[in-house]
């Protein structure tokens, strides 16, 4: 697997599925014929940050951005975003802010179910 060598962007999927978890994430990405879990971390719909890929490597979450970019998945549509997750979110993009002071941006997706 190799490893990134510039950091840009951190890249947030939101996906509306409530009944998405971190092993049904993982086992899709397997499934995909990827070593591990193509996402750098998980905010499942509790607000916990399960860590995924880790961040040294280039991950497999958007083909377009996955050499240049952290990815991040959250588990529900953003306009109904629990509490948790909404702070769990905040506090992972300023440390992920301060870790890469190369990033430019952060980019949203959303995905429907």
């Amino acid at each position: 697997m190799n490893k990134r060598n510039t950091t840009r962007f951190v890249i947030v999927h939101f996906f509306d599925d409530s009944s998405l978890t971190y092993e049904g994430i993982k086992r899709a990405h397997l499934e995909a014929n990827q070593p591990e879990i193509g996402f750098h971390f998980i905010i499942d719909a509790q607000g916990q940050i399960l860590m995924g890929r880790h961040t040294s490597k280039v991950g497999a979450h958007s083909h377009e951005f996955d050499d240049i970019s952290i990815g991040v998945c959250v588990i529900g549509k953003r306009s109904e975003m629990e509490q948790t997750q909404s702070i769990a979110l905040t506090l992972l993009l300023e440390k992920l802010k301060t870790e890469f002071p190369s990033l430019e941006n952060v980019k949203y997706i959303y995905q429907e179910s």
